[in-house]
Parts: C-alpha cells; structure tokens; sequence
C-alpha cells in the first residue's frame, strides 16, 4: 500500500517514520533530499497490511521531486509542526498537491507533530480543528521524539484506507494490496494495531 509523508521542511516527516519503522529519534536528522523509502508491517484484524512509505523533501527546490512521488498514493500523512505557524499555513498548497496527485479518494490524515514541546505552541487546537473541519480531515498531535501516537496514526492511515478500498472508494490497481484485508462490523478504537 502506498503511503506518501509530506509537509514543509524540519515538520519532523523523517524523525515520524524513523521513529515508526526503527523504533528512535535521531535529534540530527539530515534533510531528505527527493525522497526516501520504507517499509513497514501493520496488523490490521489478524492480517499483515505492508505499508510502502515514501518520505518527502519538504524544501521548495525539491517540490517539483517530491510532487512526482504522490502519483497513486493511496494514503498521505500531512504533516506540519506545531511550534512552526507557517508550517501550518502552508498546509492548503501541499493538500492541493495530494488531492491532484493521489489516487481518487486517497485517505489524508492531518498530524501535528513535535507536541513535546507545549511552551513553543504556536498554532492552537481551534485553527487545527477548523482546518480539518473545512477540509474534512481527521487529525492527530504526534511527537517522534517521545513516540506519542505515531504508531495509532499510521494505524489509523491502514484502516481507513483499507476500509476505502473495501467500500469500492479506491481502486485496488492503485493500492498495491494482493489480497484485501475485510473490515467486518468493528469498532475503529479496538480492532486495529501496528507491530
């Protein structure tokens, strides 16, 4: 399954999928340049649903790069910091890039990262809240440095899309999956975890 992470630069996008896919934070973390690629394993009810992650440069020299990297994305990880405003402020533009490059009906989760750090706040839980109510998007706060829900975001991003692709709303050509994983009469909080 194809998973692009994209946001403007030093938002955390590569301390989140170190953090996912090794289990650290690495405080010096160098700027990706294009793009990178992991690979990781979520269980999604009994079965193994492998994420394809592809993280972004999120400099503007590198868009162009970045951009060609969405194509048939089934699920994005929209990032920004939340001691950064203009991180923030730049969400639209990216959003606009996902929706003309991903697959239809593409699953975006809106995450604010770097929640560690409460006294450099800067953007507040009403203009997240209004964002993703305008842009019907859910959202959740992260921290790749503590480890605070990164592993229920991209358990999140799985079932959701995988419940798209039940229901018809993505193409399964675009998905990568060989065989579907059923989403049958479960609760969203209790039937889902990453390993």
């Amino acid at each position: 399954m194809k998973i692009v992470i994209v946001g403007s630069s030093t938002v955390g996008k590569s301390s989140i999928v170190t953090r996912l896919v090794n289990g650290e934070f690495v405080d010096d973390a160098a700027t990706t340049c294009g793009a990178d690629f992991y690979t990781y394993n979520c269980m999604l009810n009994n079965e193994k649903v492998k994420l394809q992650i592809w993280d972004t440069a999120g400099q503007e020299r590198f868009r162009s790069i970045s951009k060609s990297y969405f194509r048939n994305a089934v699920g994005a990880i929209l990032v920004y910091d939340l001691t950064n405003l203009d991180s923030f402020d730049q969400l639209t533009d990216w959003l606009s890039d996902l929706h003309a490059l991903c697959a239809a009906n593409a699953y975006i989760l809106l995450v604010g990262n770097k929640s560690d750090l409460i006294s450099e706040r800067q953007v507040s839980n009403q203009q997240i809240q209004e964002f993703a109510e305008h842009h019907h998007l859910e959202s959740i706060e992260t921290s790749a440095k503590t480890g605070r829900n990164i592993t229920e975001a991209f358990t999140r991003l799985t079932y959701e899309v995988l419940s798209r692709i039940n229901r018809g709303e993505i193409q399964v050509s675009y998905a990568g999956i060989e065989n579907n994983v059923k989403i049958e009469n479960t609760t969203k909080d209790d039937q889902y975890s990453c390993c």
